[in-house]
C-alpha cells in the first residue's frame, strides 16, 4: 500500500507530460475529427420584378440555412474536406430561393486553404485569432479581407469583430444546384454588388476561432455587369442576413460549450494530471519519511 501513492504520482505525472504533446493535438485542431457547424437566421432574398426588371421597394423575409461539415481529406492525416453550404428559403413554402454549395481542402489544424492559388485564405478562423487582417474564403466569399474592428460582448462572451465593406463578386454562386435553377449570366458579364455597397461582419470567440454572430448584406442590389466595360446590364436581387434571435441564443449556447471544452483539452487537462500527481508524489514522499527508523 505504501508504494500505490508512488505508482498513482508516477503514472499521472507521465499522463501530464504526454498530454499535450500527444493526445491533445487531435483535440485541439481548428476542425478536429466529427466538426460540423450549423445555423440558421433570418434574412431578406428579393428578385427583381420580372415584368419591369427592378427590384421592388420592400423587401422578402427570407430564411438563410448555413451547414458545414468536414470529411477525411486528400493530402494525408493533416488535411480535411470542408463542404458548405448555404440555403435561402421561403419561410412560407418552404421553396429555395437560392442555394450554394462548395468544398475545400484545408489544414485541419488552422483552417487554413491548402490550394496553392489560396494560400493565405482561411474558411474558418484559427485558434487564438489576433487582432489582424483574415482573408476569409469560404461558401460564396472569394478570399474577402476582413479588418479587425475591435472587441465586443454577446451574453458575457468576449468576442473579436472583423468586418468588410466593399467590391464583391461572386458570380459563381448564382450558377443553381439541383435545388435552386440559378441565373444565366452569359460570356463576359458577372454578377456582383452594386456601388462596392457589399458588407460582411463576424463576431469571433478569440480562443476557439468559432464565429457567433454573422451579418452580411448587398443592400444596394446584385446586378449583372459587362465585364470589359463595367456597364450594368440588368437586376437580380437584394439580400441580407443576421443571426439574431433564438439562432444567436443557440450559438452562444454552442460556443460556450466548445470554448470550455478546448481549455479543458488544452490547460485543464494537464494542469488537473500534474496537480494530481503532485499530490500523490507528495504522500509518497510523507509515508517515506514516516516509515525511516
Amino acid at each position: 500500500m505504501k508504494r500505490k501513492p508512488l505508482v498513482v504520482g508516477t503514472l499521472l505525472l507521465l499522463a501530464g507530460l504526454i498530454w499535450q504533446p500527444m493526445l491533445s493535438a487531435s483535440w485541439t485542431d481548428r476542425l478536429p475529427a466529427g466538426w460540423s457547424f450549423a445555423s440558421r437566421y433570418t434574412g431578406t432574398q428579393t428578385y427583381a420584378d420580372p415584368r419591369t426588371g427592378l427590384l421592388p421597394p420592400r423587401d422578402v423575409l427570407s430564411e438563410y440555412e448555413r451547414v458545414q461539415w468536414i470529411e477525411a481529406g486528400r493530402g494525408g492525416s493533416g488535411s480535411v474536406v470542408l463542404h458548405d453550404r448555404l440555403t435561402i428559403r421561403d419561410p412560407v413554402t418552404g421553396e429555395v430561393v437560392w442555394e450554394y454549395a462548395t468544398a475545400a481542402d484545408l489544414d485541419r489544424r488552422t483552417g487554413a486553404h491548402l490550394a496553392k492559388p489560396f494560400r493565405g485564405d482561411v474558411a474558418v478562423f484559427p485558434r487564438h485569432v489576433q487582432a489582424a487582417v483574415y482573408r476569409l474564403r469560404t461558401n460564396y466569399l472569394k478570399g474577402v479581407p476582413l479588418a479587425f474592428e475591435g472587441e465586443d460582448d454577446i451574453e458575457d462572451i468576449k468576442v473579436y469583430v472583423f468586418s468588410y465593406q466593399g467590391p464583391a463578386e461572386y458570380t459563381e454562386s448564382y450558377a443553381g444546384t439541383t435545388q435552386f435553377p440559378g441565373v444565366t449570366t452569359g460570356p463576359g458579364r458577372e454578377i456582383r454588388c452594386a456601388d462596392n455597397a457589399f458588407y460582411y461582419r463576424v463576431w469571433v470567440e478569440p480562443l476557439t476561432g468559432e464565429a457567433v454572430k454573422v451579418e452580411e448584406g448587398c443592400p444596394s442590389g446584385d446586378y449583372v455587369y459587362e465585364i470589359a466595360t463595367g456597364q450594368r446590364l440588368q437586376a437580380v436581387d437584394r439580400w441580407s442576413g443576421v443571426t439574431a434571435g433564438d439562432a444567436l441564443v443557440r450559438r452562444v449556447a454552442e460556443v460556450r460549450g466548445l470554448r470550455l471544452r478546448y481549455l479543458w483539452a488544452s490547460r485543464y487537462g494537464t494542469l488537473l494530471l500534474l496537480g494530481g500527481a503532485a499530490v500523490a508524489l507528495s504522500i509518497a514522499a510523507m509515508s517515506w519519511r514516516a516509515s525511516r527508523p
